[in-house]
């Protein structure tokens, strides 16, 4: 795997504003390879961060692989935004050696999505040990120096590495709600891809999905694609989309000023009597209840 050096951008906002990056695209790939751009995005101070159309909150040591996306905003909350922002051309075999990302077949796939031009991110989470955090602090480190043959391979030998810790346990580290995965066809793929895509369609289509039009979506007959659903997700159909639900509503009280009326009717709720049933049952408080307590959580820790 040979690397390109490209610039690290950290940044610090200040106030309630918004930061766009505009980011690079990907190279097209080869007969024997492909050269593709890898971005990753550290948080180091609590914040919002939209990408494309979707915000979602990260926390400090939260990561964001990126594969493709158009833009990054980035919005503070209780504090000045701080990130940090890798980007990294790797030439890697084609098709993807899996030596390279461990099991995990979601970056596997993440990276051998180089002719999509749609949204295409993993964000991860639960990365306290602060591993994957000390891994970019030497890569960082070795970008002060100018590069040889022994410098590159140091930095391809942590960024091996730093693959790898992302895959250790990834079932617990990758937010499925939040990440945006390859569209292709999942009928072949494995049961992380398969089940990041139906996340993806399920949250784009939260309003108005039904089993039948998730399952004519992904080319599959409505009993199959329902035991699929509880083969990968351990739930019935119904009570992910459930879950998902209240994992956005989750996000839209502790994000934005949204009313809860309205939140209900993003979510396809046709009435608010529901919402708040479901969201009780979900969370043990009301939607008001939850805010109210996220609020007080950011201003007086």
């Amino acid at each position: 795997m040979a690397t390109n050096y490209t610039t690290k951008i950290a940044l610090k906002v200040d106030g309630i504003v918004s930061k766009q990056l505009e980011l690079p695209s990907i190279t097209s790939s080869t007969t024997n390879c492909f050269k593709v751009h890898m971005q990753m995005v550290e948080c180091l101070a609590t914040c919002a961060v939209t990408l494309g159309t979707t915000e979602i909150p990260l926390r400090p040591f939260d990561l964001i692989l990126i594969q493709q996306i158009d833009q990054l905003i980035f919005k503070a909350t209780d504090q000045p935004v701080e990130i940090r922002i890798f980007d990294e051309w790797l030439q890697i075999p084609n098709p993807l050696n899996m030596m390279l990302v461990g099991d995990n077949p979601l970056i596997h796939d993440l990276m051998n999505a180089v002719d999509s031009q749609q949204n295409q991110y993993i964000v991860f989470r639960h990365l306290e040990t602060k591993i994957v955090h000390e891994y970019l602090n030497i890569i960082a480190t070795l970008e002060k120096y100018s590069p040889d043959k022994f410098l590159t391979f140091q930095r391809e030998s942590l960024l091996g590495l730093l693959y790898t810790e992302l895959s250790r346990k990834h079932h617990q580290k990758v937010s499925k709600t939040d990440s945006f995965f390859p569209q292709g066809p999942i009928r072949y793929a494995g049961p992380d891809a398969q089940a990041g895509a139906i996340f993806t369609y399920l949250t784009q289509h939260i309003n108005d999905v039904t089993l039948v039009s998730a399952a004519t979506h992904f080319g599959y007959q409505q009993n199959y694609f329902s035991r699929l659903c509880r083969k990968l997700f351990k739930q019935s159909f119904s009570k992910l989309k459930t879950t998902l639900r209240m994992e956005m509503a989750s996000r839209m009280l502790s994000l934005s000023n949204k009313n809860i009326d309205e939140i209900s009717n993003e979510l396809g709720y046709k009435n608010l009597t529901s919402f708040y049933s479901h969201f009780r049952n979900e969370r043990g408080r009301t939607p008001r209840q939850f805010r109210e307590d996220y609020q007080q959580h950011i201003y007086h820790p």
